[in-house]
């Protein structure tokens, strides 16, 4: 009896360390994973004179990802699998439409100094922390680059999404030796086999409960002008060169006629710019897999 009594006492210690250490085991914690493509038609994402643009890299390394999760057994949605416009709230309702699932997106960082580098994965609440240490520890045991870590953010795809959510910062395509490996199969091929490495592991595991410093998946912050300037941040523009007007997309009919196969978001995003840069650069992939840049 006194043995049956020691065995339960520190199987129930086990559990509780498990517990406080967000690693509890799980069958599944999770069946499909939405993939979100950053940026798309007509916003590169980016800076301004960028050579390379976002949007290829970033969807070309999101239908790997695809590939690469559905021979696992995992179920996928991703919210273009072309080069079009999505808006942000479309994206986050795509997300929310699942149930059971996760959401990552895929993005290439860039910035003003070209000596930035490194990869860096963001979340905004503790559920999406959890995926995120899983996704850059996979990462940078691979990639050969600077640890930039994860990092808290309220992105708008992040704060508005209810699943566990993360957003990925490839690495740098103003520097320029990351923007020569963003242009190669290998790397983009090895970034998603590695972010794949990252959901597959944290499957294992069950998500801790939203932590009480959130608010149905929000976090709670005082400064609500860093709030509105990170949502613009996303959109890859310089803050003083956009302003972000009503869009006329209604959501609920957008999402409708996405589910249904209808390209409605290719149109203009609901952001005017006040200036645009004197020449625009189209990409493509190639055949082979390499990025291919046309100015026009």
């Amino acid at each position: 009896m006194f043995i049956l009594f020691r065995q339960t006492l520190l199987t129930a210690v086990a559990f509780a360390f498990a517990v406080t250490a967000g690693q509890v085991r799980a069958e599944n914690s999770f069946s499909t994973v939405v993939i979100d493509p950053g940026h798309g038609g007509s916003d590169p994402g980016g800076i301004p004179g960028q050579i390379v643009p976002e949007k290829t890299v970033a969807l070309d390394t999101a239908l790997r990802l695809q590939k690469l999760l559905q021979r696992t057994g995992l179920r996928t949605v991703i919210t273009r699998s072309t080069d079009i416009f999505v808006p942000l709230s479309v994206r986050s309702a795509i997300a929310d439409a699942e149930r059971d699932a996760i959401f990552v997106s895929i993005h290439y960082n860039a910035s003003p100094r070209s000596s930035a580098h490194g990869i860096e994965t963001y979340s905004e609440n503790n559920r999406g922390a959890v995926l995120a240490a899983r996704i850059q520890q996979e990462i940078i045991d691979r990639v050969s680059t600077e640890n930039r870590g994860i990092r808290s953010a309220e992105y708008y795809v992040l704060r508005k999404c209810r699943l566990p959510a993360v957003l990925v910062e490839c690495g740098f395509l103003t520097n320029p030796t990351e923007a020569q490996l963003a242009l190669t199969t290998a790397y983009r091929e090895q970034i998603a086999e590695q972010i794949a490495a990252g959901i597959i592991e944290q499957r294992q595991f069950a998500f801790p409960p939203l932590a009480p410093t959130h608010r149905s998946g929000r976090l709670v912050h005082k400064n609500k002008k860093h709030r509105k300037i990170v949502d613009l941040e996303r959109f890859g523009h310089p803050l003083p060169t956009i302003r972000i007007v009503r869009s006329s997309i209604n959501t609920a009919k957008a999402l409708h006629a996405y589910r249904f196969g209808k390209d409605v978001c290719s149109r203009r995003p609901p952001v005017l710019l006040r200036s645009l840069p004197a020449h625009r650069r189209q990409s493509r992939i190639a055949g082979d897999g390499s990025v291919l840049v046309t100015q026009t």
